[in-house]
Formats: structure tokens, C-alpha cells, sequence
């Protein structure tokens, strides 16, 4: 995330910019909503306490299973109304900050640093329904659903190549499958698997980040997971299905592989 007041990345944990100094009012947010539900949470629990003390048995177990289900149902609404107030606020933010984003939008663009443009495009929500009638934001709505799948593509690439256990390196591949198998939908779908896409938003923007996007998750799998071009072409129009199998020969193929030949 950046800073509201200097745009310089900032971390959620940093109550202030290290850089302008000023109070990160986002983590600030975060923290009071961290607080209130911490203080619900341990409400409940002792409640569940108090239960077992005084019952026993299949009572008892009704009694905390219901609390329990409360308990689940109150954290649920909670964390979608704190998500939903922080979008609304990023929205209002996007708004007012249009031109400002838009020159740094595009300097990502010029710098083909993608990987921080998707943080950028999650960070102000720029792939938001709601933001498609901004005058200037709209025409990076379908962009930014391209860019927000390709971040997620890369941080479960690079997931999947440091982690160390089998569950692990299993279930981000799995997940890096689901976000290129997205991404594809987005880039090459049909009007029934998203092509609406292509309508949306500014037609010239959306066919370079396509491009770009295609270039260099071509170039990750060449690099990373050792895919030929060959079958990085097949790869775009492989089958679900088909790509998960693909992909899990191919990380087992490098986690097998000596460490200094992974590094290569």
C-alpha cells in the first residue's frame, strides 16, 4: 500500500510514514478494528467458559456449539462491513487522487513494473464495478481485473518455488493454476468466459497490459519452472484441467532439481 499523504509504499503494521512522517490513517483503522473485534472475540470465549462450568454434557456441547456458530457469523459480518467501509474509502480516495493515479499508472506501464502495478491496482481497487463511470478511473477497469489476477499469479509462483513443505508447495500450485487459468479467461475468453472485458474500459490500455502481462508470465514460466516456448504457446489454450498436470510436473521437475541448478 502507499501512503495517502506522499504516495511512498508503507506497510499496514507502520503507524506512520517512515518517509513524510504523517500518520498512517489506514493502519490506524486497521488497528481499531482489530482492537474492537479482538474485545468481541474474548467476550465470547469467556462466555463459552462460563458454559462449561455450568453444564455438562450434550447441553453443554449445544450450548458452545451455538455460541461458537454466533461467534462465527458475528466475525464474518464484521470483517465484510470493515471491507466493504475500507473499499468505499479507497474509492472516494481514487476519486479525488484520478490524475495522480493516472500518471503513475502509466509510469508502471512505461516501466513494465507489472508485479507493482497489480499492488497498486488492489491497493486503490481500480478494478471496482463502481469506478467504471469515473471520467478517468473507468478506463482502467478491465486493466485492472488483467493486473489483479497477474499479482496473484506471481506471488503463488513465488510461493510455490521457496516453500518447503509438500502441502505447501501442493496447495500454491494449485492456486497459481486458478489464478493463470483466470488470467487466460480475462485475456482470451469468449462472451460467455469473460470476453466482455475487451468493452470495457480503454480498448488500447487493455491490449497492451494484455500483451505485456502474456510476455512476461510466459517469461516467469520459462524461468522459474523450466516450460519451453512450445509450451507456453499450448499453455493458453490447455484446459484447466491440463495446466494443473503441466504445473505439477513442472514444480516437482524443479523441486528435484540440485540448488544451484534451480538458481540458474
Amino acid at each position: 500500500m502507499n501512503c495517502s499523504n506522499c504516495g511512498a509504499p508503507i506497510s499496514l503494521e507502520e503507524k506512520y510514514c517512515p518517509h513524510c512522517g504523517r500518520p498512517n490513517v489506514q493502519a490506524m483503522q486497521h488497528s481499531r478494528d482489530m482492537a474492537h473485534y479482538n474485545k468481541e472475540f474474548e467476550k465470547t470465549r469467556s462466555g463459552v467458559y462460563r458454559a462449561l462450568k455450568n453444564y455438562k454434557g450434550i447441553t453443554a456441547r449445544l450450548i458452545i456449539f451455538t455460541i461458537v456458530l454466533v461467534c462465527a457469523i458475528i466475525a464474518g459480518l464484521l470483517m465484510n462491513s470493515t471491507y466493504s467501509m475500507h473499499r468505499k474509502r479507497m474509492e472516494k480516495e481514487a476519486r479525488a487522487n484520478a490524475r495522480e493515479i493516472e500518471v503513475q499508472f502509466q509510469e508502471y506501464m512505461d516501466k513494465m513494473d507489472y508485479v507493482t502495478l497489480s499492488h497498486y491496482v488492489d491497493h486503490y481497487f481500480l478494478d471496482n464495478y463502481d469506478l467504471r463511470d469515473d471520467p478517468v478511473l473507468g478506463k482502467y477497469y478491465s486493466s485492472g481485473r488483467i493486473l489483479r489476477n497477474y499479482g496473484y499469479f506471481y506471488d503463488d509462483l513465488m510461493r510455490t518455488i521457496t516453500a518447503k513443505e509438500d502441502r505447501d508447495i501442493e496447495r500454491y500450485t494449485q492456486n497459481m493454476n486458478e489464478d493463470i487459468s483466470q488470467l487466460y479467461r480475462y485475456m482470451y475468453g469468449t462472451d460467455e468466459e469473460n470476453g466482455y472485458l475487451r468493452e470495457q474500459g480503454d480498448p488500447e490500455i487493455f491490449n497492451r497490459v494484455c500483451k505485456d502481462v502474456e510476455d512476461l508470465t510466459d517469461a516467469f514460466l520459462i524461468s522459474y519452472l523450466g516450460f519451453t516456448e512450445e509450451e507456453t504457446e499450448d499453455f493458453h489454450t490447455m484446459t484447466e484441467a491440463r495446466r494443473s498436470v503441466l504445473l505439477e510436473d513442472k514444480t516437482n521437475v524443479f523441486r528435484e532439481a540440485p540448488e544451484g541448478k534451480q538458481d540458474e
